[in-house]
């Protein structure tokens, strides 16, 4: 699958001396490795799942270890976009409040939020978001894991 030539440029990019096998090289915006192959990058956690097994896989190439850079065949498995995000929130990975990048509130705006009083259009201009996000922070919709 992959000739001489590209798993000797692959192999010299890696440090091997700790448990995780760390990429050293180009990496996306979340750490994982990237390298070209035939025209086009290839995300290299992918291409050691496929060194060490010989075969493409069916679905994603999930990390135990939870370390983008990692390369360890040892610490991937192939699993589903479901098993994926599941692994996401167990491993607390996952965007809520305000780790979500999309989040226009802090924690702190959305406790004040549930004590304010007010209609909702007012406390939407106070805090420049919409009444929806008002009525679903008041009703326990959205930031339910804020009490």
């Amino acid at each position: 699958m992959f000739d001489e030539k590209f798993l000797a440029r692959f192999w010299e990019k890696v440090d091997k001396t700790g448990d995780c096998w760390l990429w050293l090289a180009c990496k996306d915006k979340d750490g994982y490795g990237q390298i070209g192959f035939n025209g086009k990058m290839r995300s290299t956690h992918r291409v050691s799942w496929i060194i060490a097994n010989g075969r493409n896989p069916e679905l994603l190439i999930l990390h135990k270890c939870h370390n983008p850079s990692c390369i360890n065949p040892n610490h991937l498995y192939e699993g589903s976009q479901a098993l994926n995000m599941t692994d996401m929130v167990n491993a607390g990975r996952s965007g809520k409040g305000a780790r979500n990048v999309q989040a226009k509130l802090t924690e702190s705006q959305v406790r004040q939020i549930r004590i304010m009083p007010g209609t909702q259009q007012a406390l939407a201009k106070i805090f420049g978001v919409s009444h929806t996000a008002i009525r679903r922070i008041k009703n326990d919709i959205r930031w339910k894991h804020l009490k």
